[in-house]
């Protein structure tokens, strides 16, 4: 895999949604590509980052909600 497939594939690689000969080539190429690898961190940080965010969120509030789903369906 080149750097330019995996930087594009990086962030389902992240989530696990790729396939696993897919996930495979992503995580070899990462391993030995000094240029992918701290793409590769900086996301990885930024999700766990976004994950305790949302641990110390616990709830929105019922309105925001609502006016948020609202919004949304709108599109």
């Amino acid at each position: 895999m080149e750097c330019e497939e995996v930087l594009i594939r990086l962030w389902e690689y992240l989530d696990d949604e790729l396939g696993l000969e897919e996930a495979r080539a992503v995580r070899a190429h990462i391993q030995g590509c000094r240029g992918c690898y701290p793409a590769y961190c900086r996301d990885r940080a930024f999700l766990h980052l976004l994950g305790r965010q949302r641990a110390r969120c616990s709830s929105a509030p019922p309105r925001l909600l609502r006016s948020v789903r609202i919004r949304l369906r709108a599109f």
